[in-house]
């Protein structure tokens, strides 16, 4: 019975260390305990001391269960709760002094790794340090998420304005790398329309839509180069089905409602 128990609690520590972000330590310790319970329980059963076999099973079982309470407790250094709350207390730091010592404590805590890069990443974005977020950015060891992808083109917008090329050849790595990411291909659709490649823009806001019938921007903007062209009675068809999309999205509204002015005055 205790070999099934400590099997059982090695199986859940395996699952916490390694697939849910708990404690690694902690999570190692716990293994070892369990390992060692039941392989002292087999050999010292085969020799005939089953009392001693228990008591180092039951001894393993009982430390291996206190450190899986410890990860699940979030009270171990290196939960997913624990890296969330610094993550969270580095994004809501009201100087970038004390952003940068949030992100100093998690990485002499966890290391350096992306979702801390990223967030101090945004952070500079948001304080306009340009530089400091741009390499924030290259600290990334994933280049191809989308995550990154997002960010850089979101940089470019913010401090390379007008310079929609570089937006474009990153969204164009982004949606060869993740082909079903809708918001990518409306970011390529709208960076295209900035530089006035309409029939590449109609292209990829279509396959926005394509891929996300739900969001309503892409047909907003398929309306606008619509009503750019000339071509109001299909503008008014585009804003019409956008319009239906708009849900509590007030920004979303006011461009439909602009543009659908602007038609009424052409049609007049």
């Amino acid at each position: 019975m205790l070999i099934i128990l400590l099997t059982i609690v090695f199986l859940v520590l395996l699952l916490q260390t390694f697939f849910l972000g708990g404690t690694v330590w902690l999570g190692v310790i716990g293994i070892l305990l369990c390992a060692a319970g039941i392989a002292a329980s087999i050999i010292l059963k085969k020799q005939g001391k089953n009392r001693f076999g228990m008591i180092s099973a039951s001894a393993g079982l009982v430390l291996a269960v206190v450190c899986c309470l410890f990860i699940t407790s979030g009270v171990g250094m290196g939960t997913l709760q624990q890296k969330e709350t610094l993550l969270k207390k580095l994004t809501a730091a009201e100087t970038v002094e004390a952003a940068e010592e949030k992100y100093n404590s998690y990485i002499a805590v966890y290391g350096e790794d992306d979702s801390s890069a990223l967030c101090l990443a945004k952070y500079y974005m948001q304080t306009e340090e340009a530089d400091k977020s741009r390499a924030m950015l290259f600290k990334l060891k994933n280049e191809t998420s989308i995550a990154y992808y997002r960010t850089m083109a979101e940089w470019y917008n913010k401090f390379d304005k007008g310079n929609f090329s570089y937006v474009v050849s990153t969204l164009l790595d982004a949606v060869a790398e993740h082909p079903s990411w809708a918001q990518g291909h409306l970011l390529l659709g709208l960076s295209y329309y900035e530089i006035g490649d309409n029939t590449s823009a109609i292209y990829y806001l279509k396959k926005a839509h394509l891929l996300d019938p739900s969001d309503g921007y892409s047909l907003c903007y398929l309306g606008v180069i619509s009503y750019d062209r000339g071509s109001y009675q299909a503008a008014q068809g585009y804003l019409d089905s956008a319009e239906k999309l708009v849900g509590k999205d007030n920004y979303l509204k006011s461009i439909i409602d602009t543009y659908r002015e602007c038609v009424a005055r052409e049609a007049k």
